[in-house]
């Protein structure tokens, strides 16, 4: 009798462990299926996001090249507090971009808005180019339309010098289109005070200091809509000569496989600013 209650014992203590197996196993499944029952504690995060200068009387398109994304989530919406900023006033004002995720954690951007007063010599940049843009209908046209007409306009029209005046894009400008020379910094401020007066979204972009020896300009133009953003590399800047590409509305893949013939030409901070289409 003891003996067949020894043994029950540990057909007793078997079962108990046998159940404590599956148990586990059951939890490890529900955990396995259910990630998202582990504590979610990181906030999204923005990407896209810089300071912004315009002149008085401007708009501005908060949301172009913007976006925010969460480790869980994946694209998540956002809101843009630009309550704080006055167009029509010169001075620096904060925006604050607000982000949150499905376990509510929340992340929060501030930039600065620089708005400056409209330079007197915009008006006449204004009065160079705006026969252009009536003449050759740019008004009507679609953004890819203006961007290929622009590209070989702004390069027939200007003659490559080693000088310009990187302090004012608009002052620069001007300069080029009057006296029609100038360096990539030159190509790059006529485009784009025509992409501005054609409210065409437009964003600058620069080398990477230290590189190469001298610096280069060029722009993102976004193609698409401010809802459904489409970026692409444009630069009306000539190459040099044994190493040609045509840079109008490029793909990241495309400007960096340029760097297989000319080192670093195009190398800048790629996470400051939103990729383009694939």
């Amino acid at each position: 009798m003891k003996e067949q209650s020894t043994e029950k014992r540990l057909l007793s203590i078997i079962a108990i462990l046998t159940l404590i197996v599956i148990g586990l196993g059951a939890a490890l499944l529900v955990l396995q299926k259910h990630p998202s029952q582990v504590a979610d504690t990181e906030p999204p995060t923005f990407s896209g996001l810089s300071d912004i200068t315009v002149y008085t009387g401007e708009g501005i398109s908060y949301r172009s090249g913007v976006s925010a994304r969460d480790n869980t989530d994946g694209k998540v919406s956002f809101t843009v507090d630009s309550t704080a900023v006055d167009l029509s006033t010169p001075g620096t004002y904060i925006v604050v971009y607000s982000a949150a995720d499905s376990a509510n954690n929340i992340a929060k951007h501030e930039i600065y808005v620089t708005v400056m007063a409209r330079p007197a010599n915009l008006d006449e940049i204004h009065a160079l180019i705006d026969p252009v843009i009536t003449e050759n209908n740019l008004e009507s046209a679609d953004i890819k339309t203006v961007c290929e007409f622009l590209y070989y306009h702004i390069k027939g029209r200007l003659s490559y010098t080693s000088e310009s005046d990187k302090t004012d894009v608009i002052a620069e400008a001007r300069r080029g289109l009057v006296e029609g020379n100038g360096d990539c910094f030159t190509y790059y401020a006529v485009a784009k005070v025509f992409f501005d007066r054609l409210g065409i979204s437009s964003m600058t972009v620069q080398r990477k200091e230290g590189v190469l020896p001298s610096t280069h300009y060029w722009l993102l133009v976004n193609t698409g809509s401010e809802e459904a953003p489409a970026w692409y590399h444009w630069d009306c800047c000539p190459h040099y000569k044994e190493f040609p590409l045509y840079s109008c509305l490029i793909t990241d893949e495309e400007l960096l496989a340029y760097h297989e013939k000319v080192p670093n030409y195009y190398t800048f901070d790629m996470e400051q600013y939103p990729r383009t289409p694939d």
